[in-house]
């Protein structure tokens, strides 16, 4: 088995999964978990919840604040013309 592979828990098909580790990773409608060997001896695995990325502005505002360091603005300069 590879290191990391993906599954897709579906909203029809989550009958394997406990209820209530559902609704802690928020996979109640459905979503894509991570799977990885643990090499225990006793085959098993872990599943961790991929999260989905927000995209357009609140997922850029969202990637900004998690930065460590604030983002200084340019030095505005003036552009010549002809």
């Amino acid at each position: 088995m590879k290191e990391l592979d993906t599954l897709t828990v579906t909203k029809v098909g989550q009958g394997t999964l406990p209820k209530w580790w559902r609704d802690a990773a928020g996979l109640k409608n459905g979503g894509v978990v991570e799977v990885r060997p643990v090499k225990d001896g006793r085959n098993s695995i872990l599943l961790t919840p991929r999260v989905k990325r927000k995209a357009g502005a609140r997922g850029l505002l969202a990637a900004f604040s998690a930065c460590p360091h604030p983002i200084i603005a340019p030095r505005r300069h003036a552009l010549p013309f002809k």
